[in-house]
């Protein structure tokens, strides 16, 4: 059975078709030899039964003597030619035999049998089945009269067919049908290959159980992706989407099986009309998320047949901008801390050599001095990753010469930051600090002063500075907006800030007063369940 199951498809198919075509043959011929036995059984019956009847009303056959041996003779033998019956036998009322194939038995007596005595005796015109006759026959009976006033009984006419004869004729029709049956098998062999040669190509020559193999391994790849996949035909019908493809399709838009109408209108409109782009990218919004789309027509024998489109969410991209820009940020600020301990260990070695062991003192007791204050600053901020942060931001605008002032009454609970918040916190406060410092940079008297803390059960975040501002507030968190550098390498550090404040569901104020720019960030505390 299962070397059965593991047999390829062209013997699958070739056996298929060739067994039910060779069963519907094979059926149908039995039915036809059956039908056609039937059928030659019911002529020989009605045929000799006519025979007899035919004979026995030839005028010639009697005359005023009886039965004509002469005549009957003639009779008989001309009737067996014309009508193709095997024999046929008369004889008188006395039973003796007028006319019989075998010549030796004209003359002799024959015993009427019961069919003979019903036919002499009431004039019954009989069929049945007898082997009294050389060989098993079917045999007919009828009476044969004189007078037309008063009929006068001469005698009995037997014409019938062997039924050899029969099977003869039986035989020459199953050859018939053998010969039918092996040119239809040998029709259904040409057939079922050239069947199985189309199906081969449809299916690339692989087998099912191949494409069953290929189907699953690709649902799975294409399951694990992040990105969307949808194909769609010139219609803009879906024909596949993974399961990332439809968390894009909009949940509940009437057409989300269109994908022209999942799109926005315009989108919709403009890939319906620019038929001639093999190949193009777009953003879309769908559903409140930024989505970028690649775009490809499929092609077969190279006609068009559809097209597939790749869809990623740029807020994941975003998220790994944010964090790649985090610890990019990191890096920078541990690479200035190494520095200034450098330039202060060199000024170390320096007053050593020159025996000044008072200013040595005054350096070390500076360096006190900053611990302690970062110490007081930072002795409320519970959170580690947060109190990282800011010492390393302390150290970078220390080396920059920008004073960056803690307000001692900034807190923050380890227990009161979920998981999910510490990688945006640190995306926010990183570039709220960062562009602080940028933008006081190069001034007089620069400052920078930051909080963090609980407002009325939010968590609150503000950052200060004495810079000029900004020239183009209505713009400020747009992607790609900066007042510094080119838009290729700034313009994310507030976009970012915005989008990380709006994904915990929390608020972000500016402002410039008196010289002062202020950004406040008001975020709700979140429990680990709802992250």
């Amino acid at each position: 059975m299962r070397k059965l199951l593991n047999m390829g498809l062209e013997a699958k198919i070739n056996g298929i078709l060739i067994g039910i075509i060779t069963s519907i043959v094979v059926i149908i011929s039995v039915f036809v030899l059956y039908d056609s036995t039937n059928e030659y059984y019911d002529n020989a019956e009605r045929l000799s039964l006519q025979s007899a009847k035919t004979i026995s009303f030839l005028p010639s056959l009697v005359n005023n003597q009886g039965l004509s041996e002469e005549a009957v003779q003639s009779i008989a033998n001309q009737y067996i030619f014309e009508n193709d019956i095997d024999f046929v036998i008369i004889k008188d009322s006395d039973g003796i035999i007028v006319t019989h194939p075998d010549p030796e038995f004209i003359g002799e007596y024959e015993a009427y049998d019961e069919h003979d005595a019903k036919t002499k005796l009431f004039g019954a015109y009989l069929t049945y089945e007898t082997g009294r006759y050389q060989e098993p026959a079917i045999v007919s009976t009828a009476p044969i009269y004189q007078g037309d006033e008063f009929r006068v009984l001469e005698g009995v006419v037997k014409a019938g067919y062997f039924k050899s004869s029969i099977t003869s004729n039986i035989l020459d029709k199953l050859s018939t049908l053998i010969i039918i049956v092996v040119v239809f098998l040998l029709l259904s062999m040409l057939v079922s290959r050239l069947f199985t040669r189309y199906i081969k190509s449809q299916t690339l020559g692989y087998e099912p159980r191949e494409i069953t193999t290929i189907l699953k391994n690709r649902e799975k790849i294409f399951s694990s992706l992040d990105e969307g996949i949808i194909a769609a035909d010139h219609s803009g019908n879906i024909t596949y989407a993974n399961e990332s493809g439809k968390s894009f399709l909009p949940s509940n838009h009437d057409g989300a099986n269109n994908i022209f109408h999942a799109l926005p209108p315009e989108v919709g409109e403009m890939l319906k009309e620019e038929e001639s782009i093999a190949e193009r990218y777009f953003g879309v919004t769908i559903d409140g998320r930024e989505i970028v789309i690649l775009m490809k027509y499929l092609y077969e024998k190279e006609e068009a047949v559809g097209r597939i489109f790749i869809l990623r969410d740029i807020s994941a991209i975003a998220k790994l901008t944010n964090k790649l820009t985090v610890v990019e940020s990191l890096f920078d600020d541990l690479r200035a801390q190494s520095h200034e301990y450098k330039n202060k260990l060199h000024l170390i070695s320096g007053l050593l050599e020159m025996d000044k062991y008072q200013q040595i003192r005054e350096v070390l007791n500076d360096e006190i001095d900053n611990f302690d204050s970062y110490n007081s600053s930072l002795v409320n901020i519970k959170e580690e990753h947060i109190k990282a942060l800011l010492i390393a931001k302390m150290n970078k605008s220390s080396e920059k010469r920008i004073p960056f002032n803690i307000n001692e009454e900034s807190q923050l609970d380890k227990a009161a930051v979920s998981e999910g918040m510490i990688n945006p916190l640190i995306t926010i406060i990183s570039n709220l600090i960062d562009n602080a410092i940028e933008a006081v940079a190069g001034i007089e008297h620069p400052e920078v002063h930051f909080y963090i803390g609980n407002f009325e059960g939010w968590m609150e975040i503000i950052v200060e500075d004495n810079g000029s501002g900004f020239d183009d507030e209505g713009k400020l968190f747009e992607k790609g907006f900066s007042t510094k550098g080119t838009k290729e390498e700034r313009g994310y550090g507030l976009y970012n800030v915005n989008n990380n404040i709006n994904a915990l569901n929390g608020y972000l104020d500016f402002s410039h007063t008196d010289g002062v720019t202020r950004f406040i960030a008001e975020i709700p505390y979140q429990k680990e369940g709802n992250e």
